[in-house]
């Protein structure tokens, strides 16, 4: 910002000292209160009925206003003869919008808020300081390195760890598949067995052709001899180590990742307490230590809603903290989401903000049911927004990053004349004739992330696309003369973008059948 062009911050009483404090780190802002207790009650009227007295003030080049604030500001700015300009919304991206002000000045408007020019500001500035972050932090016992280099700890942003489930009794290529649809979000690939059908064989097959996709790997057992063969396989983390499998440790090198639970499975015990859950995760931990681990991950258990109850499970987790501050925690969110029928965008945006609060280092998730399809990537953006707002001490609201995946922050009205002169359309059933060229079969495939649409010609050829969008397919058809009719090419544009939606919403997708979205309550 120009070294003599002076900044006014109007706003309320209520947030008076927080911009206050802001404008601190800015020597040539200044921060004045009006009578009122919100900025967003902020009018031109009342800017212009206390202009006198502020311009004798304090003198400025430039008056901002609140980005809430009501109503055009140009005619009060005219007046004053000083611009008056609106802000962001929110006081997070302020600092943003001051340090570079004189780079977007132009760009400010009387009328409409400064969010939408400041976000891309703010995601650079966010980017450049995740680097500074894992440049200057210190590796002791709250923060270390995965042996392959990958950073974890309280001071990191939440590693999202994806669960390939059951790969001992699944064939090779189902769990290969679902690696690779991970792989575009998680962090870590879990290598999840089966309870009590033991294959030390495959677990070792599987991290052995998992690593080829150069993300760290977990293996998801307690069995010794599964946790040896995926160790010697290359996994780099063993999840989980308790009281009954305790010796297994003897035998693992100690850069190897250790996830301590408070059990001893193999004698039937789980503490229900959640005090003294968290007590034997310390302890654990602490006897781990003892044996030259310096790599561990403490998990006191994350449990169901309700039945057995996630708020024992966050108090054992609390408790954890309350006992080490530096101790890093891992938490298998996916028990909380496989264990709810509903949508789980928002639980995981929720469970993500818990897992800051709780300075949880590791989310575990999985996509094992339809309800829970694309959670792994709903929990990276979530843990992202919630580590974001975390460091700007701020709620995880307007801070350049957002955990949205059906909904938008704001409702894009478009500026169209709504007046009588709409014809009103009813629904009506359409008769369907058959193409001269052939008929189309829809689908998805979720683990490639497409859209898929065979064409069957009435002389037997067959056709098959695959995109991740409908417009894609639907010019391919165009282009290639697959249909002879404008109902046909309009009807495959509804149902191929039915499709998209589908894929991209983790709704179930038939052909023909109507939007699968609906609130039902069998009762």
């Amino acid at each position: 910002m120009s070294s003599d062009v002076r900044v006014l911050l109007l706003t309320g009483q209520m947030a008076f000292e927080d911009l206050v404090q802001v404008a601190s780190g800015f020597p040539n802002v200044d921060v004045e209160r009006l009578p009122i207790t919100v900025a967003a009650f902020t009018t031109p009227r009342l800017v212009l009925k206390h202009a006198p007295k502020l311009l004798d003030k304090w003198k400025p080049d430039l008056i901002l206003v609140s980005g809430l604030a009501r109503g055009n500001f140009s005619e009060p700015a005219e007046q004053i003869g000083i611009p008056i300009m609106k802000g962001t919304r929110y006081l997070t991206a302020l600092p943003s919008l001051l340090r570079n002000l004189q780079q977007i000045v132009p760009e400010l408007s009387e009328e409409y808020a400064a969010d939408s020019i400041v976000k891309t500001m703010l995601v650079d500035e966010l980017r450049d300081h995740m680097k500074r972050l894992e440049r200057e932090a210190v590796f002791e016992k709250r923060n270390f390195r995965l042996r392959s280099g990958c950073p974890v700890g309280i001071d990191f942003p939440p590693r999202v760890m994806a669960e390939i489930v059951d790969v001992t009794t699944r064939s090779i290529e189902y769990s290969m598949a679902t690696a690779r649809f991970f792989t575009r979000w998680a962090d870590i690939l879990d290598v999840g067995a089966t309870i009590d059908e033991p294959n030390p064989e495959r677990i070792a097959e599987i991290v052995t052709e998992v690593r080829r996709f150069g993300l760290p790997i977990s293996v998801d057992s307690l069995d010794r001899n599964e946790i040896m063969a995926g160790v010697d396989a290359g996994a780099e983390i063993v999840l989980s180590v308790d009281r009954g499998n305790l010796d297994v440790t003897d035998r693992i090198p100690e850069d190897v990742t250790l996830v301590c639970l408070p059990t001893n499975i193999s004698a039937g015990i789980l503490p229900p307490d959640p005090i003294e859950r968290a007590q034997a995760c310390s302890n654990l931990c602490n006897d781990l230590r003892t044996k030259g681990f310096d790599r561990i991950l403490a998990d006191p258990l994350m449990e169901a809603p309700i039945q057995p109850g996630l708020m024992e499970s966050l108090r054992a987790y609390h408790h954890c903290r309350v006992l080490d501050a530096d101790l890093p925690l891992l938490a298998g969110f996916a028990n909380v989401t496989e264990f709810v029928d509903s949508d789980t965008a928002g639980m995981n945006a929720i469970l993500a903000c818990l897992g800051i609060e709780l300075g949880i280092s590791v989310f575990l998730s999985t996509e094992e049911r339809a309800s829970t399809y694309r959670c792994v990537s709903e929990l990276k953006s979530a843990a992202l927004m919630g580590f974001i707002a975390g460091h700007m001490g701020s709620p995880p609201k307007e801070i350049g990053a957002t955990a949205y995946v059906a909904k938008s922050s704001g409702l894009d009205v478009q500026a169209v004349s709504m007046d009588d002169s709409f014809e009103s359309v009813e629904e009506r059933k359409i008769e369907c004739r058959p193409d001269a060229r052939g008929y189309f079969r829809i689908g998805i495939d979720r683990r490639r992330n497409r859209v898929l649409c065979e064409h069957r010609s009435r002389g037997g050829s067959i056709r098959r696309l695959a995109s991740e969008t409908a417009n894609a397919i639907l010019r391919e058809i165009l282009s290639a003369r697959l249909v002879s009719s404008p109902s046909h090419a309009a009807y495959l544009g509804t149902e191929l973008t039915k499709a998209e939606i589908a894929l991209k919403s983790g709704h179930n997708y038939r052909q023909d059948e109507p939007w699968d979205i609906e609130l039902t309550m069998d009762i």
